[in-house]
């Protein structure tokens, strides 16, 4: 019985667990994730111990499956082999050859193994052609086409794959990984086993679509194809990519026909063959395709509903049974991870600055949970509610954790500072955060007022630093797609209401807040600045005031365009669109979708706008990625901020209620449902 440990419990662990149980000489014993949530979350599901250590768990194990990510998985490996524990890496072993090279050697060094995902070459399909081309059915094989491509993977709607205890697939760790790492190996570990050792004749990769939707980190290639020779003068064209609709076909070449594999993700898939025959002059490839007689393993079945029917615990069972150092098989595994990072090439990766966050609300929540998916670092966490602050910390691992401005240290580095906290304050700590340094990235409305907002942006601008007003729905992609489609129209209408019961504790219904101009309205002026240029004049064409606030609002405003806009914003019902012509683009904080009919009804039969630009379902990312790494052309620059904020200002001027106005109008409006 050999005593199994998981390091790591993200998305691809369900994957081996679904086989992990078929196997009676494998016991898990436990798992370890440093993300201690997911870990529980993995061990609840499957029944085993969580640990709370890397440490504690290669004690008690013989063998660790190591399912970090790709950048972990040298730490990781090099303990476990350093305490003479074996490791089955998913792959790659490691993001380079040499660091690959010193997991062998350390293997070798401390009497114990190291191999590594995938285990295609221990399938059905894999033992049934080495079977037949032993019999040489097709005679001298000259070339063999190899295919891994997997489809235009960033326009998906994986941000709905889940595994099986609800964990998301990691879409921009795949993309930053690359398909060539993750993928490659796949087709290079079974030309090995039947054709043996590969030189590399020549290697061409290539990143063809820079933008994944998402913002990444870590640029490399999408497509790559290598061209390798084996002996007996066999020649394999292997490419891989995501960009190419779905083939993982196998093609041999010989002088009497082709042998083909469908799919080399099935590990049950039938091996074809097909005869040449020779009709008068001409020599054709028969249309009758021949299934060989399939040879079996001693593995337990592969899964028949998997979308990849693979065993990735044969790998695991196969590294259990070994009871010495094999460096020879571990120089066969070693040999696939130097192909596939050859293909690979080098990868590009840019700096992801670290954060600070201040306020421990809704938003922070949301904001640091972006920042976390996408991989920034989070230095500390402020509120004067020194509890709630360390709620906060200790959800998003942040390590320090401040209750007063003056305890915030000064930025030594570009830091950014995400500033959460209720409108009033946001002046105050702004400017603080700006005088130690800090870039910011402040939630709407900046300030309340003009003057205070141009202040800042001045600070900002004398110190070299960035001051960003987090209207992060201009940011998405989609923003600039409906720009062009709104483009021929001379009027636009943008709505941004929503249903909120009045309630005292409420921080929309206080007055100090600015009520819905400052709640909701600056969602569709901001937006209609950025489609039509800057405002030069507008009408109040209705208010409503209740409990001593504006809580419905319509304006209309003429634009240096020559343009005009219809500005809804209000707290009594629930209208978020962006209309043009018969066209709406909804919701307005977020634009997914397009249609004929602005109905809630039919939202799921609406088409959406250009899909993929809002696959990712992580509309905050693209803001934290222009703070992290500015562009020039970004949609909300500082001069379209303060120009709002002049603007909201001289509209709360003119609808404030003076202090002899009762706070319901003549006809007021019922309390909503």
């Amino acid at each position: 019985m050999t005593r199994v440990g998981i390091v790591g419990t993200g998305f691809v662990s369900s994957l081996y667990m679904k086989t992990l149980g078929d196997y009676k000489d494998l016991k898990l014993i436990g798992a370890y994730d440093i993300n201690a949530d997911r870990c529980a979350r993995f061990c609840e599901f499957y029944a085993t111990k969580p640990y709370d250590s890397l440490e504690s768990i290669t004690a008690d194990a013989d063998l660790i499956v190591n399912l970090t990510t790709p950048e972990q998985h040298l730490p990781v490996s090099s303990y476990v082999l350093s305490e003479g524990k074996a490791v089955y890496s998913e792959k790659p072993f490691t993001t380079s050859e040499e660091d690959s090279r010193t997991l062998v050697d350390l293997a070798l060094a401390n009497n114990t193994n190291i191999l590594g995902a995938p285990c295609g070459h221990l399938s059905e399909m894999a033992e049934t052609v080495a079977h037949h081309l032993a019999t040489n059915p097709i005679g001298k094989i000259y070339a063999v086409y190899a295919e891994m491509d997997d489809g235009m993977m960033h326009n998906v709607a994986y941000e709905k794959w889940r595994n099986d205890f609800g964990i998301r697939w990691p879409g921009k760790n795949e993309f930053e990984t690359g398909s060539t790492l993750e993928h490659a190996g796949y087709t290079i570990c079974v030309l090995q086993k039947w054709f043996g050792k590969a030189k590399i004749k020549g290697v061409i990769q290539h990143r063809s679509i820079t933008d994944k939707i998402i913002p990444l980190h870590k640029h490399t290639s999408d497509f790559s194809c290598a061209v390798l020779e084996y002996a007996d003068n066999i020649i394999a064209r292997v490419t891989c990519s995501i960009i190419a609709p779905k083939d993982r076909q196998i093609r041999i070449f010989g002088e009497k026909g082709v042998i083909t594999v469908g799919d080399i993700w099935r590990y049950d898939c039938p091996v074809k063959i097909q005869k040449l025959v020779t009709i008068r002059r001409k020599t054709l490839l028969s249309p009758i395709k021949r299934t060989l007689p399939s040879i079996e393993t001693d593995f337990p079945q592969a899964p028949k509903t998997a979308a990849a029917q693979m065993d990735f615990c044969r790998g695991i069972r196969q590294l259990a049974e070994l009871k010495m150092s094999d460096q020879a098989m571990m120089e066969d595994y070693l040999e696939v991870n130097s192909i596939v990072a050859r293909m690979n090439g080098d990868s590009v990766s840019r700096k992801q600055h670290p954060w600070l966050i201040l306020g421990t609300g809704n938003m922070a929540l949301k904001m640091g949970e972006c920042l976390r998916r996408n991989a920034y670092p989070i230095n500390g966490v402020y509120s004067q509610q020194g509890t709630r602050a360390q709620e906060l910390c200790d959800l998003l691992n942040a390590p320090d954790c401040y209750t007063s401005l003056d305890a915030i240290p000064a930025a030594t580095e570009k830091t950014i500072a995400y500033v959460a906290s209720v409108n009033s304050k946001h002046y105050s700590q702004v400017k603080a955060l700006l005088d130690k340094g800090y870039d910011v990235l402040c939630e709407k409305p900046l300030t309340m007022r003009a003057s205070q907002t141009e202040e800042l942006y001045r600070i900002a601008a004398q110190k070299g630093l960035q001051l960003q007003e987090n209207l992060w729905s201009l940011f998405v992609p989609a923003a600039a797609k409906i720009r062009k489609f709104v483009a021929p129209h001379k009027h636009l209408e943008l709505s941004f209401t929503s249903k909120l019961p009045y309630s005292p504790e409420s921080r929309q219904w206080q007055p100090e807040a600015g009520g819905c101009l400052y709640d909701l309205g600056i969602y569709p002026l901001a937006w209609a600045v950025y489609f039509l240029g800057n405002i030069t004049s507008y009408t109040i064409d209705k208010k409503t005031t209740r409990h001593g606030i504006v809580c419905d609002l319509q304006l209309t405003t003429h634009h240096t365009s020559g343009k005009t806009a219809k500005i809804i914003a209000g707290f009594n019902s629930t209208r978020q669109y962006i209309k043009a012509g018969k066209d709406y683009f909804t919701p307005i904080y977020a634009p997914e979708y397009q249609s004929k009919i602005n109905i809630n009804a039919v939202r799921k039969v609406r088409e959406k706008l250009l899909a993929p630009d809002y696959a990712a379902k992580d509309p905050y990312a693209f803001i934290l990625n222009q703070l992290n790494e500015p562009a020039s052309d970004q949609p909300y620059p500082a001069e379209s901020s303060m120009h709002v904020a002049r603007i909201m200002e001289e509209i709360n001027r003119a609808i404030t209620p003076a202090k002899s106005e009762p706070a319901s109008n003549a006809t007021p409006l019922p309390e909503p449902n």
